[in-house]
């Protein structure tokens, strides 16, 4: 069949159907399920985005700095006219020129390769992907593969893979971020040469699979032996994939299920209620007597345990942090999550009193650990138990800033031992509502005890928050903009104290009267 190119689309010969350019991200998307590549590419859904909420602030430097190790090669710059791209690459590649941003066509498959390199020595090529990331994961791998197809169906000799991505043990001190110190460049070959088999058979069942629903078609199904989603929850859609029991969502929310909620739904199981005492495990038991009741669920002899040291008066605490691939501030790490604000409630059971103490940290410029640690130390009290959800992360960013300004030690260590981490509750299931369904995120769980929910907000996760900070860092806000973010942040971060201030209420009264 003869591939023709006309007005940014692909058609056969015969004009009458455009096909859908299989892009990387559909290919790998293909990998993770069969069912949502089909609805995807013949546009029954759209394509699920990722909530990345401000990489892209920090992409541009990031690229800046892979591009000094290519010094004077070209760029070819986006367009709304993929055919330009395709045709500058096509004219740069038949003069054997390396260059960023290499658009790449083979028939209906197109890919957008970071960098093209041209080996005088060995006439070939070099694949580099530039990529924000500590680690090496299986996606890495078979976009090497896909861009591989692309480009030997072009008919480029293909030599090698290598990737730019982050030194995770890189200690910023400060000025200028070096490359030679920040960046890794990792020769990929090997690697791709060792795992070529599992490469090529996943392609192979690619390819089958386009052959197979080329002429006919798709028979969606959640049941099938196909990679496919392992939860209707995160299904796409699951009218399509599990047509007439697309509303048996709630057996996936059984903690622990996993594959085995797939197994159950086969077996016809929809609600809570249909599966077989003899099937679930003790915390699922819990479940589904909470959801057949509609009573909250309460271990008094667990959570009497768990509450048996803590002091009269309480601290309920919550930190906000950036988290940037590319440091900002001296002896900080990429990723290293950095206080800017917190939140803290300090209740006396004594006299039923609240009190609310904050600290945000506004002058972006400067590094906020020792701000935070200092007005902390201040307004904590000493010797009371602190609750955190999750406390691994409050203490973990004590002890760090700590690390790094010495004279907080004595600090860290004094509040350390303090700290009772309020989610395990909700984790042990000691205490459970039907309207969690199956949760246990501060999120989730708040609305179930109290009338404080985070949907009035205009920051409502932890993600949006880190984003918005990092927003005011890199000036990307005007002077009113700033104002209402640092309103919203200390607004955010609030409630989540004051949520685990209501919780804790709750455990107390509950215990009480039980």
């Amino acid at each position: 069949m003869q591939t023709i190119y006309r007005n940014g689309k692909t058609y056969t010969s015969s004009f009458d159907n455009p096909l859908t350019p299989i892009t990387k991200s559909l290919y790998l998307q293909f990998l993770k399920c069969q069912n949502s590549f089909h609805l995807i590419r013949e546009g029954v859904v759209t394509k699920p985005t990722t909530s990345s909420f401000g990489g892209y602030l920090e992409w541009g430097d990031f690229l800046s700095l892979c591009k000094n190790q290519f010094p004077n090669s070209p760029t070819i710059e986006k367009s709304p006219n993929r055919e330009e791209g395709f045709a500058q690459s096509l004219a740069l590649i038949s003069q054997n020129i390396s260059h960023f941003s290499a658009q790449l066509r083979y028939q209906n498959l197109v890919c957008s390769v970071e960098f093209l390199e041209y080996d005088t020595e060995r006439d070939g090529w070099i694949l580099w992907d530039f990529r924000p990331i500590g680690s090496i994961k299986q996606d890495i791998l078979r976009s090497f593969f896909f861009y591989k197809q692309v480009a030997e169906g072009m008919g480029l000799r293909v030599l090698g893979f290598k990737i730019i991505r982050i030194q995770t043990k890189f200690v910023y001190k400060g000025g200028p971020i070096l490359p030679e110190d920040y960046l890794l460049i990792e020769d990929m070959t090997p690697r791709m040469e060792s795992e070529s088999g599992i490469r090529t058979e996943e392609w192979n069942k690619f390819q089958n699979e386009i052959q197979k629903t080329s002429e006919q078609s798709v028979h969606y199904s959640f049941l099938e032996n196909n990679p496919s989603c392992r939860s209707l929850k995160t299904c796409l859609s699951p009218s399509h994939c599990a047509k007439g029991k697309e509303n048996a969502k709630e057996i996936f929310d059984y903690r622990d299920s996993s594959e085995l909620a797939k197994q159950w739904f086969a077996t016809g199981y929809t609600s809570y209620e249909s599966v077989p005492d003899g099937e679930l495990s003790p915390i699922q038991k819990i479940q589904k007597e909470a959801h057949k009741t509609g009573m909250v669920h309460f271990d008094k002899e667990a959570l009497s345990q768990y509450l048996s040291n803590v002091t009269k008066t309480v601290a309920f605490l919550d930190f906000e942090s950036v988290n940037p691939y590319l440091p900002i501030y001296p002896d900080t790490k990429p990723f290293q999550h950095i206080p800017y604000l917190y939140s803290l409630h300090i209740w006396n059971g004594e006299t039923d009193t609240l009190v609310h103490k904050t600290y945000l940290h506004e002058d972006i410029g400067s590094d906020p650990r020792q701000y935070i640690l200092s007005h902390l130390q201040n307004d904590l009290p000493k010797d009371i138990t602190i609750f955190s959800f999750n406390d691994f992360f409050e203490k973990l960013i004590i002890q760090e800033s700590a690390n790094v300004y010495p004279e907080y030690l004595e600090f860290w260590e004094s509040v350390k031992s303090m700290f009772i981490d309020l989610a395990l509750p909700f984790k042990k299931l000691w205490i459970y509502h039907p309207m969690q369904n199956g949760k246990a995120s501060l999120k989730e769980i708040l609305p179930c005890f109290s009338k404080e929910s985070h949907i009035g907000l205009t920051i409502r996760e932890g993600q949006d928050a880190n984003y918005q900070y990092l927003r005011l860092i890199k000036k990307q806000v005007t002077t009113e903009e700033k104002k209402r973010v640092l309103e919203d942040l200390i607004a955010y971060c609030k409630l989540d104290s004051y949520g685990l201030f209501l919780i804790y209420r709750m455990l107390q009264e509950k215990l009480s009267v039980i």
